[in-house]
């Protein structure tokens, strides 16, 4: 009996084992899956002249782009660049980002540290006199003004961060309402579902609009959502479950009563989803390689913060930022200098001879023109610092290769807006973020 009995201990736990193995060799496959990946020109270009900077072009002016002949002898499956969307001839680079406010991106910690930063400039034009002999010199410190909120049908409440495009949304009842202070310390639960974010908000009928549950507000219903899918892969079952029984604690708590999904069906979706995702999920580098000795940190530091981009907090890269329609800092592209850590390694001792310039596709606002004012800033740096720009296998840019990223990239941009996912947007900063 007692062989028996250690037999069957051993199994279990052997079967244990293989189960943790195999769940962690399959979030491991969907992570590679979901790698970012690079977008390049095609192989076959025609070689073309390297595009001409002015001899006059000062450091944080935009380095000109000529027109692209017609390639006649070249055949093309993208659909033709239109006019608009092609380098323009002059552009100023954005200066450096004075506020930010992100709820949903990687780089959220930078944008906060952008913010405390402007916080006493925001407070001094708020305290100052309104004197006529410094009327202009408070405008120009005053952040841009919000775009107008977005029109709701008529009875509907206006919505806030939970979106269906990407969220699982399940409708909690109340019998009666109930105050923030009432549900906030029952929501502990209610933060992640495994890799994927949960939101929860309030409907106030004074209102008539969603937000996020706030301690003295009193609120007629809830609406509790996981995100179906981002980086990390789409919702599994097993977080689903999770989802399911925080959500139905809370419920019980408040003596609701909740709409709960089919599993299969959101899994399904999830999964859709994240097959969407995948495939427009593009990061895109240009490099400034030097053309003579290596540069050290040090320099290199004092050139990106020279040029008003703003350091992460983990110190591994520099981030441009820009504002979008409504006024607020987006990250457009960051810098990075191979695997210098400018807040941890001796900048004086470290070096390198190549610049990296990444654009996330998705996650930057299509109106800032990211790739444009990239190309730009490169070639600006290359001019600066004595070096050349290259594509990630190490070829000069040409005006040839930049029509053809434009192509692709204006393809990719209405495959995004078809999905009413605009590159930049708030929901697409939430898929397109881990």
């Amino acid at each position: 009996m007692s062989f028996n009995m250690d037999l069957q201990t051993a199994l279990i736990v052997t079967g244990l084992v293989f189960l943790a193995l195999l769940f962690c060799y399959n979030q491991w496959q969907i992570r590679k899956a979901r790698r970012p990946r690079e977008l390049r020109p095609e192989d076959d270009l025609p070689p073309m002249r390297e595009p001409v900077v002015g001899q006059s072009t000062s450091p944080e002016v935009a380095a000109k782009l000529h027109e692209a002949p017609a390639p006649e002898h070249v055949e093309r499956r993208e659909p033709t660049l239109t006019p608009a969307a092609r380098p323009a001839q002059h552009e100023v680079a954005a200066a450096a980002a004075s506020a930010a406010a992100s709820s949903a991106d990687a780089d959220d910690a930078v944008a906060d540290e952008v913010a405390l930063a402007a916080a006493p400039a925001a407070s001094a034009v708020a305290e100052a006199e309104p004197e006529s002999e410094t009327e202009s010199q408070v405008e120009a410190e005053v952040p841009p003004a919000r775009a107008a909120e977005p029109v709701v049908p008529d009875g509907q409440p206006q919505p806030a961060t939970i979106d269906p495009l990407i969220d699982c949304i399940v409708p909690l009842h109340l019998e009666r309402k109930a105050s923030g202070d009432r549900i906030l310390p029952l929501t502990g639960r209610l933060r992640r579902a495994g890799t994927k974010q949960i939101h929860i908000e309030g409907l106030r009928a004074e209102a008539n609009a969603w937000e996020p549950v706030t301690a003295g507000h009193q609120y007629e219903d809830l609406q509790v959502a996981v995100q179906l899918a981002n980086r990390s892969g789409p919702l599994n079952a097993l977080e689903f479950s999770e989802f399911v029984n925080a959500v139905e604690a809370l419920a019980e708590s408040l003596d609701a009563s909740a709409e709960l999904p089919d599993m299969t069906e959101t899994v399904a979706n999830a999964r859709e989803l994240d097959a969407f995702a995948a495939g427009s999920d593009v990061q895109l580098g240009v490099n400034v390689i030097s053309d003579g000795a290596p540069w050290s940190a040090a320099y290199v530091q004092s050139v990106a913060t020279q040029d008003g981009l703003v350091l992460s907090r983990d110190g591994t890269r520099f981030i441009r930022y820009h504002a979008n329609a409504e006024g607020v800092q987006r990250p457009l592209f960051a810098l990075q200098f191979g695997d210098t850590n400018f807040l941890r390694d001796d900048l004086t001792v470290k070096g390198g001879g190549q610049i990296t310039l990444l654009l996330d596709v998705p996650q930057a606002d299509q109106g800032g023109k990211p790739f444009k004012t990239v190309c730009e800033y490169g070639y600006s740096l290359a001019q600066r610092m004595g070096a050349q720009l290259v594509d990630d296998n190490m070829r000069p840019l040409t005006e040839a290769s930049f029509v053809a990223i434009f192509n692709q990239l204006e393809t990719l941009y209405q495959k995004l807006e078809a999905r009413g996912m605009p590159a930049g947007s708030p929901v697409a900063a939430r898929l397109f973020s881990v």
